[in-house]
């Protein structure tokens, strides 16, 4: 199962490569990885996923293009089966995992699940955000009316700041400049920042128990990798802001606020990550040299003690304890990513003791 959410992860590296930058994402992870660590925000984005998973992936050096193909296998084997259970059933968030399991490959199929699933549930954040999600990317295949779509996804999340942010990025794909920048100013002033990456896979941790025969370790391992894999378009909004901020000093306000939120107001690596960049590339913009090396300096420390804790507990595969993955899931919910690396970190150091963190080193192909 570890080697399921190896090339989960790997797929969930590119992913964010292509959204962040808006590029065509590179042929294989680790021509991602490979990137030096510097101030880019493509840099920062790949590491923090890279060295978030191998805690509960492990690292994968040494694999052969033959173990690569038997492990993607083994994951689209096991995708197979659980959406042919998931997509009989009438409860809305097995149908929800359904459709984020096929949206890929069948995004007509997809749309339908979603509808189905904001039938039964209308006021799930989830399926109001997925929904809104693949209409942003396969517009043409969506039928239903972009506006209506954003309002309930408006209704059911309002006190979220990326709720509003992938609505801005719906508007400015159908070109409201105006209504975007409004967007962008709710998600500034939301009371929270939340990207629902617990939620995620305890959602994928429930529907595995419904339909894999899988035991409770495997399930969450699996559950951990599927969700790794789930990131919002919302990150784009990067480039949005690189794109507007340059002649729009209101733009460049929003961003830079946005930043600021994510950086203190986002429990994940990845969404503190996306919030330093986007100060980087604000401050840059505007030649304020002075806000740019302070973010700069808090990055600094934010990274050194994430690798820190990453070197310490990417020895908590060789646990293989449900209990473990699950308590690193709440603690995230509870607090933030930081913490929970800290009691995974702990947790090998107290049940590990003959592990040397001197001796680990990150993964350079997850």
């Amino acid at each position: 199962m570890a080697r399921l959410v190896a090339i989960i992860v790997a797929v969930a590296v590119l992913i964010v490569a292509s959204l962040a930058t808006r590029h065509e994402a590179p042929s294989t992870a680790v021509e991602v990885l490979e990137a030096p660590i510097d101030h880019t925000l493509l840099s920062e984005v790949d590491v923090l996923i890279a060295e978030r998973n191998a805690v509960f992936s492990g690292c994968d050096e040494g694999s052969t293009d033959d173990d690569l193909e038997t492990r993607k296998d083994e994951w689209d084997q096991l995708q197979r089966q659980v959406v042919s259970v998931l997509e009989a059933s009438a409860d809305a968030e097995h149908l929800l995992v359904a459709a984020l399991l096929t949206w890929r490959d069948e995004p007509d199929r997809a749309l339908q699940l979603l509808g189905e699933a904001t039938a039964r549930d209308p006021s799930d954040p989830l399926i109001a955000s997925q929904l809104l999600e693949l209409c942003i990317r396969f517009s043409g295949q969506c039928s239903r009316p972009r506006t209506e779509v954003e309002q309930k996804l408006i209704a059911a999340d309002r006190a979220n700041g990326l709720a509003w942010v992938q609505v801005a990025r719906s508007r400015l794909e159908r070109s409201d400049e105006e209504g975007a920048i409004a967007a962008m100013k709710e998600a500034v002033a939301a009371a929270t920042i939340e990207e629902y990456f617990a939620d995620y896979v305890l959602l994928f941790d429930r529907a595995l128990a419904a339909s894999a025969d899988l035991s409770a370790y495997e399930r969450f391992e699996g559950a951990f990798g599927f969700s790794a894999a789930m990131v919002s378009s919302s990150y784009q909004i990067t480039a949005d802001c690189t794109e507007r901020a340059t002649s729009s000093a209101e733009w460049q306000d929003a961003c830079l606020r946005l930043g600021e939120r994510l950086e203190h107001g986002s429990r994940t690596l990845l969404g503190k990550g996306i919030g330093f960049g986007l100060q980087k590339q604000m401050y840059n913009l505007a030649g304020n040299t002075r806000q740019y090396d302070l973010v700069s300096g808090r990055y600094e420390v934010f990274r050194n003690e994430y690798r820190e804790l990453t070197a310490k507990s990417t020895q908590a595969l060789e646990l293989r304890d449900a209990t473990v993955t699950r308590k690193y899931v709440e603690t995230l919910n509870a607090s933030d990513e930081l913490a929970a690396m800290r009691y995974v970190a702990e947790e090998v150091q107290s049940r590990l003791p003959g592990s040397d963190p001197a001796q680990q080193s990150t993964c350079s192909n997850p």
